[in-house]
């Protein structure tokens, strides 16, 4: 018999209600004997509210040399890491990689540079490499790019960009502990751009920054109000050289339960797996279906390897990525 508390407000959301912090907090609360309810309820909310499978892929195409100090990142300028470092791709790498992606199955594919912004001849390059695969491709094409001015945010939308992707990292409460050099509300200002110029956002923050799990409820809320399309989760897979590099690895019980808890918070958006579940979630990945992410990351990520790519795209052929 399901938890009161996990059937009476999975009945909720299935009824289309929104979950508030404060209710969103209460299921954080459940001990360890009800998480495998709390997946499956989430797995049954992603389902009714027909959040189907999906993959994607990104590009480093612009990597290092950042000036924000963000504890995390092995791209920041701040700390000694291994990380490449190399000024914005030619055009034709970033659409051969695109070309790349589609043919090995990917639905979107996402630019991401590192650095606080893009000067307006960095973005004329992305807004041509947008062009180009639209028109030759049925990828869904997105870029990460750092903050975004109006002007900016124009040119992208008509270049035939789908999604600005630009993530919150961590609750509002617990920002200023991994970053100082720019306000949380420039990042929401962000979204709030690329919105009015017509571009769906994807937004959503790293797991395992030493945040509560009421924090990531803090997030999920911002996220709601923000009315997110898609939520990458990364699980923090801590970086020697960067002030993080000595920080715990998520459980794989507190990662599936956090991925659970933003599936309640966040029905109807699409929920991607991204960084970091290969060391997290090891033989357990699997299972994030079952918590209510409908998507997963293939390929590389910005400064770290992915799975094989075969394998990713054995797990969702052969019905290993449980949706039925």
């Amino acid at each position: 018999m399901r938890h009161p508390l996990i059937a009476s407000l999975s009945a909720a959301v299935l009824n289309g209600a929104s979950l508030s912090e404060a209710q969103g907090r209460s299921l954080t609360a459940l001990d360890r004997a009800h998480t495998v309810e709390l997946l499956f309820a989430a797995h049954e909310i992603a389902r009714h509210f027909a959040r189907t499978p999906f993959s994607c892929s990104i590009i480093n195409a612009k990597s290092g040399t950042c000036s924000q100090d963000c504890r995390f990142c092995a791209q920041s300028a701040r700390y000694s890491t291994s990380a490449p470092t190399h000024p914005l791709l030619p055009l034709q790498e970033l659409i051969d990689r695109g070309l790349a992606m589609h043919a090995a199955g990917a639905s979107c594919y996402s630019i991401v540079t590192s650095g606080l912004r893009l000067t307006d001849t960095e973005i004329d390059r992305v807004c041509r490499c947008a062009e180009y695969l639209v028109r030759h491709t049925r990828l869904t094409v997105s870029a990460s790019l750092g903050l975004l001015s109006p002007e900016q945010a124009g040119r992208l939308a008509r270049s035939g960009l789908s999604r600005y992707h630009h993530n919150l990292e961590t609750a509002r409460s617990h920002f200023t502990e991994i970053c100082t050099t720019h306000a949380y509300e420039e990042d929401v200002d962000t979204l709030h751009t690329a919105r009015e110029h017509g571009l769906g956002i994807c937004s959503g923050g790293i797991l395992g920054l030493g945040e509560t799990f009421d924090q990531r409820i803090e997030l999920a809320a911002t996220l709601a109000e923000l009315n997110v399309d898609v939520v990458p989760v990364n699980f923090l897979n801590p970086i020697p050289g960067t002030p993080l590099e000595k920080s715990p690895l998520l459980t794989p019980h507190d990662a599936l339960k956090s991925v659970a808890l933003l599936r309640f918070m966040l029905p109807r958006a699409d929920i991607t797996i991204a960084g970091g579940r290969e060391a997290v979630l090891g033989d357990y990945l699997s299972w994030v279906p079952l918590a209510g992410a409908n998507g997963v990351m293939i390929g590389n990520y910005l400064t770290t390897a992915g799975r094989d790519l075969g394998r990713d795209m054995r797990m969702l052929e052969q019905g290993q990525w449980i949706w039925s």
